[in-house]
């Protein structure tokens, strides 16, 4: 049996050492936090996708109220046009009008008839289009009541594992700060931290094989001589990650 890597090699720097513990303290806090920034974002997508989908129908609702309403209001002129056109078969037909007035109704009746006609027809027409908004209606409704109910239920296990993230970012903090306070110099420390925002939570990286395993560079000689030293910080000339090297 293989016990764990030697991570005190004789010839580590001592503040190296205690920054590796450091390091994957920060490592666990890195992923908690990165889930706590990504359940946000999926949450708000989609929302976006539900209030996308609700507004479809709401737009569809009030395509429909408004044909209808428009349907009304044809019919309702359509019907005051009607009675005109009865008005002037009377007139036409009561005998008192002369050849020339006769005429003239009969010009206006059959005026008054196409525009009835078109109204209808335009009346068919938006009735044919409520119609197909209903089916639509009837179609986007089911998928939204289910994409809702998906949502509703994804929005409550978010709120569970945010709380159980942010429990385990608090532990870590802890421990974070349990760690910093074991005797790493400030300008060590503040050399860490700024690699640390930078590096996306990976401010160290081993060097193996002459490779940096941060950007997997090859190391110039002296600068792997000199970490080999132990007596000093050294970093890659690449990515500017402390390296380290095990025995």
């Amino acid at each position: 049996m293989f016990g764990p890597p030697n991570l005190s090699p004789p010839l580590m720097h001592p503040t190296l050492q205690a920054l590796l513990s450091l390091q994957e303290v920060d490592r666990q806090i890195f992923r908690v936090e990165r889930e706590l920034s990504a359940l946000p974002e999926e949450l708000a997508r989609r929302e976006a996708t539900i209030a996308i989908r609700r507004n479809r129908l709401e737009e569809l609702r009030r395509e429909v109220f408004d044909t209808r309403t428009r349907i009304k209001e044809v019919e309702h002129l359509t019907s005051g046009r009607r009675q005109h056109q009865r008005k002037l078969e009377q007139q036409s037909m009561s005998g008192k009008a002369d050849a020339a007035l006769i005429a003239s109704y009969e010009h206006e009746i059959r005026n008054t008839k196409r525009t009835i006609a078109d109204a209808e027809n335009d009346v068919l027409r938006m009735m044919l289009q409520v119609e197909e908004f209903e089916k639509e209606i009837a179609t986007q409704a089911v998928t939204f009541a289910e994409e809702e109910r998906v949502f509703n239920e994804f929005r409550s296990n978010v709120e569970t594992e945010t709380a159980a993230a942010e429990q385990r970012r608090k532990k870590l903090l802890t421990q974070r700060a349990q760690v910093s306070a074991g005797g790493i110099p400030p300008a060590q420390l503040e050399m860490y931290r700024g690699l640390l925002k930078t590096r996306e939570g990976e401010a160290l990286a081993e060097l193996s094989s002459g490779i940096c395993q941060g950007c997997f560079v090859n190391i110039p000689r002296n600068t792997v001589v000199r970490l080999a030293r132990g007596t000093e910080f050294v970093t890659c000339p690449s990515c500017d990650r402390i390296l380290f090297a095990y025995a």
